[in-house]
């Protein structure tokens, strides 16, 4: 039996390393979305036990809609408390409370998530695509064998990028009015008088244990 081809070596070789670049590519946009989120939040702290942010002043951002186009949760601050603030000026610029949003969904379910997984699912499709031309060109048994154990590992490997697809994203919650951005912002311009006289957002604090 003679041995596989150098041409079907380098393809098997090639395939599996565009699976690492797809992982890597995959990697690479997590980080850089998670730096992004931690750049809007800022030194704010969210309390999942209250659902809620905590800002340096240590006033709290509660829930105030789901927005069901970009799946996030935003949360918005008194208006009063906000535009009182000493250090409002570093920290927004907004007349109607600094407003903070959050994902409620799992990498790589938000907008930015799925669109940078479908490069790499891409990726990792032409991996296989290249491993397939190659056997409808290679019909040595020598050659079949090396590809088919390429494409079997290029399987395992590729296979949680695909993953996502299968996963159904969290409800939406049914406690919280769902907004759209502009929408939001119409309400929190509503909420910036009413909450003046303490009928909008909701003011009461949760207690220290």
């Amino acid at each position: 039996m003679s041995a596989p081809s150098i041409s079907t070596w380098m393809v098997a070789t090639y395939a599996l390393v565009l699976v690492g670049v797809a992982w890597a590519f995959d990697q690479m946009a997590k980080r850089t979305s998670r730096r992004a989120a931690q750049w809007q939040t800022g030194d704010f702290v969210y309390h999942e036990d209250h659902d809620a942010w905590k800002c340096p002043e240590d006033q709290w951002l509660w829930p105030t809609s789901f927005d069901p186009e970009n799946r996030v949760m935003r949360y918005r601050a008194k208006p009063s408390v906000c535009n009182g603030c000493p250090v409002k000026d570093t920290c927004t610029t907004s007349t109607t409370g600094r407003e903070v949003s959050r994902a409620v969904d799992p990498w790589p379910h938000s907008e930015a998530g799925r669109f940078h997984r479908g490069i790499a699912c891409v990726i990792a499709g032409l991996a296989g695509m290249l491993i397939v031309g190659q056997a409808l060109i290679s019909h040595a048994v020598p050659d079949l064998l090396v590809l088919g154990s390429a494409l079997i590992g290029l399987a395992a490997l590729a296979a949680p990028l695909f993953k996502h697809l299968l996963a159904t994203p969290a409800h939406a919650p049914d406690h919280l009015p769902a907004r759209t951005a502009h929408e939001d912002s119409v309400a929190a311009a509503i909420d910036k008088y009413s909450t003046r006289w303490g009928t909008g957002m909701r003011s009461k604090e949760p207690k220290n244990s």
